[in-house]
This record gives C-alpha cells, sequence and structure tokens, in this order.
C-alpha cells in the first residue's frame, strides 16, 4: 500500500477511534458513531434470534456483550490507525539487534503491545522521532483505554439502580389501572402523591443515566417485576388516565404529578436515538374499563387532548417492542405470586 495513502488513513483511523471514545463517554447525550452502530447491530441480532428462539430470555446477554464489543472496537481502531502509521514509513519500526526494518506483521504486533505497554525490547521506533512516538502513544493509548474501561463500572451500577426502581414502581399495581385503583380511598387518588414524590428524582436520575451510559438501554431483564420500560409505561399510561379522564379535585396535587411526568418525558427523550420512529406502529388502546367496573367517576376528555397524546403514546408503544416487549404485556401480572397469599393483589 502507498505510504502516503497508509499515513492518511491511519491519522483518519485513529482520529475516528479517539473521537468515538471520548464522545461517548463524556459526551453528556448519546453514543459515537461506531459504538452506537456496534450497539444497534448487535442488539438487532438478539432481537432477531429472540424471535426464532420464542424466548425473550436469548435478550439477557446483549448487555454484556456490547459493552465487551464497544471496548475492543475502541482498541481495534487505535490498533488498526497506528499500524498504519508505522506502516507509513519503511524505518519506523526495526529489530532492536539487527537494525533490520520490521515486515507488516511485525509493525501491527509492536503497535499491540507498545499501546499498554512500552515494549519487551525486540522491536523499536527506527529513529528519534518514531521512538518518541512510540512513546507518546503508549501512554496516550493506556489512558485511552483506561478511560474506556473505567467508563463500563458506573453502567453495572446504573444497572442495579434501574432493578431497583423498576421494582419498586411495579409495587404500585400490576397495570396503569391498578395503581389507580390500589391508592382509590372511594373519594380521590390523593393517595399517590406520597409515591408520586418519590418516584419523580429516581426516574429523572434514570433518563439522565440512560443520555451519558447510552448502554444502558441494551441491560435487559427478562422478568416484568425488574424489567424497568414496560414499568415505566405502566406508571407513563396512570398518569395520562388521571390527567385525561379524572377531575383536578380528584386527582393527586399538580406539585406532585407534573415532576414526575416531566421526568418521564425526559426519560423518553433519552431513548430517541435508539428507538425506531413511534409512526411505525399503532397507538395503543387506552383502557379503562377496570376504572368503569369499579365506579369510579370518570370525565369525558377532549378530543383535541387525546390527539395530543398520541405521538407519546406511540412512541411509548416503539420503545417496548424494540426492547422484546408487548403492550398488552404492561398489564400483565408483575411479580411471581406463588412465594405469598393468594389473595394479595400484585
Amino acid at each position: 500500500m502507498n505510504e502516503t495513502l497508509c499515513l492518511i488513513l491511519g491519522i483518519l483511523t485513529i482520529g475516528l477511534g479517539i473521537y468515538d471514545l471520548l464522545y461517548t463517554t463524556f459526551a453528556p447525550r448519546g453514543a459515537g458513531i461506531v459504538s452506537g452502530f456496534t450497539s444497534t447491530f448487535i442488539w438487532r441480532v438478539f432481537l432477531g434470534l429472540s424471535s426464532l428462539l420464542k424466548t425473550r430470555k436469548a435478550l439477557a446477554g446483549a448487555g454484556i456483550l456490547i459493552i465487551m464489543a464497544t471496548i475492543f472496537g475502541w482498541v481495534f481502531l487505535l490498533w488498526i490507525g497506528n499500524a498504519l502509521v508505522f506502516l507509513s514509513d519503511a524505518d519506523a519500526v526495526v529489530d532492536s539487534t539487527s537494525e533490520v526494518p520490521a515486515d507488516a506483521w511485525d509493525r501491527v504486533y509492536f503497535t499491540g503491545y507498545i499501546l499498554s505497554t512500552l515494549g519487551n525490547g525486540d522491536l523499536k521506533g527506527g529513529t528519534e522521532p518514531w521512538r518518541i512516538y512510540s512513546a507518546f502513544i503508549s501512554f496516550s493509548g493506556l489512558i485511552l483505554i483506561t478511560i474506556a474501561i473505567s467508563y463500563m463500572v458506573p453502567i453495572l451500577s446504573a444497572v442495579t439502580e434501574r432493578r431497583t426502581l423498576s421494582i419498586r414502581i411495579a409495587s404500585l399495581g400490576h397495570s396503569p389501572q391498578q395503581m389507580l385503583l390500589n391508592n382509590w380511598n372511594g373519594t380521590d387518588f390523593k393517595q399517590l402523591e406520597e409515591h408520586f414524590d418519590g418516584l419523580a428524582q429516581p426516574v429523572a436520575k434514570q433518563g439522565q443515566l440512560h443520555l451519558a451510559y447510552p448502554l444502558l438501554h441494551y441491560f435487559y431483564n427478562a422478568e416484568k417485576s425488574t424489567a424497568l420500560l414496560p414499568n415505566l409505561a405502566a406508571l407513563d399510561e396512570a398518569l395520562t388516565i388521571l390527567l385525561l379522564y379524572v377531575s383536578e379535585d380528584k386527582r393527586p396535587s399538580s406539585q406532585s404529578m407534573l415532576p414526575l411526568r416531566h421526568a418521564l418525558t425526559t426519560f423518553l427523550d433519552s431513548l430517541t436515538t435508539i428507538t425506531p420512529d413511534p409512526a411505525s406502529l399503532e397507538e395503543p388502546k387506552l383502557d379503562i374499563k377496570q376504572l368503569v367496573d369499579s365506579k369510579v367517576t370518570l370525565l369525558q376528555p377532549e378530543a383535541k387532548k387525546i390527539e395530543q397524546l398520541r405521538k407519546r403514546r406511540k412512541f411509548l408503544n416503539a420503545m417496548l417492542a424494540y426492547v422484546g416487549w408487548r403492550w398488552d404485556e404492561v398489564t400483565e401480572t408483575k411479580f411471581i405470586n406463588d412465594l405469598d397469599l393468594q389473595d394479595i393483589n400484585y
């Protein structure tokens, strides 16, 4: 390959790797081009595998694999990019003893070990500038790889927080309507204020964590009680029912409802980079039958308000489909109740 072309391709590859790594780890929103493509591709493969095997459990390993693929992707770009740079000059790498210029494979090998260490001495830079460059990429490579690995550690902690929040939301009720009925005192839904006040902050935090760590989207829980997205969808639907069908004097105060609703909106916004266009799915049915059967006094909402929420609800449906859930599963039982009294309503 032409030496000038090697140099140009090497510099571009290094630049892409560093940009993708730094953007993904430090930017407040979204993943880089390479890591974003890698994550989406692997997730779609797992979705296809889940559909083929007809089991949601096939998605469980996607998150870990995506993390490992992302790290190795960054290492690969830095490795190949610097190897191309070393291939751009015949005297860039030589044998330490004989001073004979190294071949292509030796240069790839040399690049690999100096990314994390100064090597074992069998090869070296052929001139002073190349020896300085070798020391520079050894130092910078170690820093960049350390940043990449350190970026992954908080993700594991955030996964635990997701599960905890999911269980907390699931404990309100197994469906949007059940969340409301469990807190209906025969007169109003004011009991929900305490729950909503406690949920606004952790939901908002999860939204920001998903922006900071896009790979969080791909950590999957097959059990509904620990799966955050279907539980958030149920909670958001419960709020929608309150806003549309319940008079202001019977629903929780705006001071408790609106912060939670805004927190849910920011969470949904964090998913816009990975979730398909909501226009690709139908709007889910807005079900209030249980509330009607329980003799809860409901309003007839204006068509304009229902229309204003159509995009939001279609997006929730798209979000669930993308992570392997169906809208009708939002109303299914969340907990395994054979470990408790049978008359307890989960």
